[in-house]
């Protein structure tokens, strides 16, 4: 069986409406909708494609209670109850209804005079009848479908926002109050602030808007049997669907699912499926849904994640497990390595070269400070240079000056005289000469 039975057929001018028997342990503790209709004369009024519009609010709700007979328990009220101006009366409490015995709920038309719009005493009456039937485990809406003003006989002006007030009030209770104006004819100003007091007022709407031509309105308008059947079918959409609450919003048997898609039992809301009707709580949130291992129950390592999601990455850590980073030096002959961060903290370099403790002589820069072959030794007698340690070069030893200078030899006798004594033979005075120059010669080498 589907979750969502649509059995149903239209004849003109009558209905015939077929629903499965429901079998109450069969459902969730589905949303309760009160559907708050006004039967003010002025629902007699004609549309344009045909019809009245309190047929098509006949047909609409029919609709509505096929469709989600299954996941919504639905309530009635209409006001005036009986007649003229009195306050909004449930006609039909909630519970799993026959979609004929909605309409029989509904009862005959409105007269076609002398029944008015008591908007805000119906609301208040709505107000006491869910006093006793809200509760933390269910959903509880409200739609009003109006097609007036607040409105008795006579007119007093000073009423006009007083369903904004009851709105609030069934908000303040734990009550969602949907706002449908019906026709062209609605209080556009009421309804608008009365959406905006409820808390489902159209994104961006304009709450000032009076004319109910006007676009952007606050509340769901609806002109004709197809607008209402699109606003109730949406406002049933969105209270079924699953939500992040802790609640079987859809009535299939599953609390918040599509809410934890890793499994870990967190969700994004901080819901318990394991305890249906647990409200969320922040702190259960799951901060990444995609990942198992991520969620308010794991444990914080090193990772660059936030793993128990309360919104601190890595507290204590030094870095990221896995991470690597250059370590030691690249200048000489050094060579850099590489670190691995284990467990949040970096570990030894690896995979280097360090620096020497000294230099030695071989035009390298052996203790990487820049300077090459400084404070470099070698051997005794030996140099540094940038071709490595060679020898020092030794002078020559130094000659002794010879004996005699003021005189020359004598080549000739082997015996000597000084130069240009007195009584030298004249002939020996080129060879004297020559004799120094020798003399001179030896003392050069």
């Amino acid at each position: 069986m589907s979750g969502r039975l649509r059995l149903l057929a239209v004849l003109v001018g009558a209905s015939i409406w077929v629903t499965p028997t429901l079998s109450r342990a069969q459902r969730c503790d589905a949303p309760q909708i009160l559907l708050t209709v006004d039967k003010s004369s002025s629902m007699l009024g004609a549309l344009p494609g045909g019809g009245t519009k309190w047929d098509a609010a006949r047909m609409a709700i029919g609709e509505l209670s096929t469709t989600y007979a299954e996941s919504i328990d639905f309530g009635l009220q209409v006001f005036p109850y009986p007649s003229q101006c009195a306050p909004g009366q449930v006609t039909m409490d909630f519970g799993t209804h026959r979609p004929a015995d909605i309409l029989s709920g509904l009862g005959t038309p409105p007269p076609a005079g002398g029944n008015w719009t008591p908007m805000a005493q119906t609301l208040l009456a709505a107000r006491d009848y869910y006093s006793t039937r809200v509760s933390a485990g269910r959903e509880s809406h409200l739609i009003l479908i109006t097609d007036g003003w607040q409105w008795c006989d006579p007119y007093d002006a000073s009423t006009r926002f007083d369903p904004v007030e009851a709105v609030s009030q069934l908000r303040t209770l734990g009550v969602t109050v949907h706002v449908v104006g019906f026709g062209a004819a609605v209080d556009s100003l009421t309804l608008n602030r009365a959406a905006v007091a409820a808390g489902t007022d159209l994104p961006g709407c304009d709450a000032t808007l009076a004319e109910p031509s006007a676009l952007n309105h606050c509340y769901l308008q609806a002109n004709d049997l197809m607008d209402l059947r699109s606003a109730l079918d949406g406002i049933a959409r969105t209270v079924t669907s699953e939500m992040c609450d802790g609640l079987d919003n859809d009535c299939d048997g599953m609390v918040d699912e599509g809410y934890d898609v890793d499994a870990d039992g967190y969700t994004t809301c901080g819901s318990d499926p394991a305890n249906p009707g647990t409200r969320p709580t922040p702190t259960r949130a799951d901060c990444d849904d995609t990942e198992a291992a991520i969620n308010p129950g794991a444990m914080e390592i090193c990772d660059g994640l936030d793993n128990d999601c309360d919104g601190s990455i890595d507290p204590g850590c030094d870095c990221t497990t896995g991470a690597t980073q250059a370590c030691g030096s690249g200048i000489g002959a050094c060579m850099p390595g590489t670190q691995t961060c284990v467990d949040g903290a970096w570990g030894a370099c690896e995979g280097g070269v360090d620096a020497a403790a000294g230099e030695t002589c071989d035009n390298i820069d052996e203790d990487c400070d820049g300077n090459v072959d400084e404070d470099a030794t070698c051997p005794e007698g030996e140099a540094c240079t940038v071709d490595g340690c060679i020898p020092l070069m030794r002078p020559e030893p130094e000659q002794p000056d010879p004996p005699g200078d003021d005189y020359v030899m004598d080549a000739g006798c082997a015996c000597r005289a000084a130069p240009g004594t007195p009584g030298a033979p004249g002939g020996l005075a080129l060879l004297g000469l020559l004799g120094v120059l020798v003399l001179g010669r030896r003392r050069l080498f």
